[in-house]
């Protein structure tokens, strides 16, 4: 019989979101028997971008959670990640200027507003990051002389024209500079400069970029959405910025399902959403977010709403 061909897409989400796709990889391999790292596609944004490299360099699921935890790594995951270093807290090197880091992009975006998504506006509109991005994917992106073999595609936003830009599907980089781009957040991070052209966090076309993988040659797509929410309840204060992203994530779910191929979400329920908080850039959550993801994916498993990867 032939294995299936499974897609995984992670989706931005900062700290905390590197946090849930660590929950997701070992929770799934722990509890469902599925190792991320056999995923015939990989596509990350953002902080999923680093958790993409990490699954391409070999990392066991269950170091992800491990290294979350600050706790010792497997033989193999030590090998892999022991010259990295520990994760540091990114810190401000200066104030951001006080002028958009993209106006050259906002008259184009003025006269075709149907071209752009919103947050390419936003990204224009905000000044240019100060923090060096670097300290946040921590030598993660140095583990690869090349780009990996299998089919990774890294997403990013070029201000300078407000396109997406998918390395390894479209447009070709080494990974630290593709890993980089994807995690520089608008107005905090600094932009990554790759063949003179500035790049951004991919998230501001779309938080997670599911689309992309409508009409693979796939027969699973899983997501990792740590910025959506279970559908259903009541969303208690701080949580209603994660609607807009769950209805974009369903919109593009129901593209890919038109294409064919059937798509699994694992997203934040009430229970998870309380232990990540808010705030996604803290160091401190990663731990106990990554226990909590685990946990969800126990009791996604028990409801039967992951049994296709079984």
């Amino acid at each position: 019989m032939t294995a299936p061909r499974v897609g995984l897409v992670l989706g931005g989400g900062g700290l905390t979101g590197t946090a849930f796709h660590a929950g997701v990889v070992a929770g799934l391999q722990e509890l469902a028997g599925w190792d991320a790292r056999t995923a015939d596609l990989v596509v990350g944004t953002s902080a999923g971008s680093t958790s993409a490299a990490l699954l391409r360099a070999g990392l066991p699921p269950t170091d992800f959670v491990a290294r979350m935890r600050g706790a010792p790594l497997s033989e193999p995951g030590e090998a892999i990640l022991g010259s990295v270093g520990r994760l540091r807290q990114p810190v401000r090197t200066g104030r951001p200027a006080l002028r958009p880091s993209a106006p050259g992009l906002l008259p184009a975006v003025a006269r075709h507003p149907r071209r752009y998504r919103p947050g390419v506006l936003t990204a224009a509109l905000l000044p240019e990051g100060t923090v060096p991005v670097d300290a946040t994917i921590s030598g993660i992106a140095d583990l690869f002389p090349s780009w990996p073999d299998r089919p990774t595609w890294i997403c990013t936003v070029c201000l300078e024209d407000g396109s997406r830009v998918v390395f390894g599907r479209d447009s070709a980089t080494d990974m630290r500079h593709a890993v980089s781009a994807s995690c520089a957040i608008p107005g905090y991070f600094q932009p990554v400069r790759i063949e003179g052209r500035r790049h951004v966090d991919g998230g501001m076309w779309s938080t997670n970029n599911l689309d992309l993988v409508a009409g693979a040659e796939l027969d699973l797509v899983v997501v990792s959405a740590p910025m959506s929410t279970e559908p259903g309840g009541a969303l208690e204060r701080g949580a209603w910025a994660r609607l807009p992203v769950r209805r974009q994530l369903d919109r593009e779910a129901a593209e890919v399902r038109r294409s064919g191929i059937p798509v699994l979400v694992v997203q934040p329920d009430r229970e998870l959403r309380e232990v990540m908080g808010t705030r996604t850039m803290s160091l401190s959550r990663r731990a106990p977010v990554a226990a909590a993801t685990v946990a969800r994916i126990g009791r996604l498993l028990a409801e039967g709403r992951l049994a296709g990867l079984m």
